[in-house]
């Protein structure tokens, strides 16, 4: 599944929230997540809602980080590209849906 950094780096222009780099290697992935554009402001709040939020919905996900603010992705070996469709759809639902408040 090569196309799991791509969609998640779609996000990164169309979200405040999101810092503007996606690190890692293959899809073992990490997601900086920021207040309101600004860098210097790690956002651990949204991280955790987001995790909270899939795991509801069969998502296994991790925070990370000195001010656990980054999303850790580390899919199973089993992992496929409906797989990384779902999640990727999932996390981008899950921003769309806090925009809006």
């Amino acid at each position: 599944p090569t196309r799991a950094n791509p969609m998640l780096r779609s996000l990164v222009g169309s979200e405040m929230c999101i810092r503007d780099r996606i690190s890692g290697k293959g899809l073992f992935i990490g997601i900086d997540f920021i207040c309101n554009g600004d860098f210097l402001l790690p956002d651990a709040k949204l991280a955790t809602k987001l995790i909270n939020s899939l795991r509801l919905k069969g998502i296994l996900l991790s925070t990370d980080g000195p001010f656990n603010n980054v999303i850790k992705i580390k899919p199973p070996l089993v992992f496929n590209q409906d797989n990384v469709d779902f999640v990727c759809n999932e996390i981008n639902g899950f921003l769309i849906h806090e925009n809006k408040k």
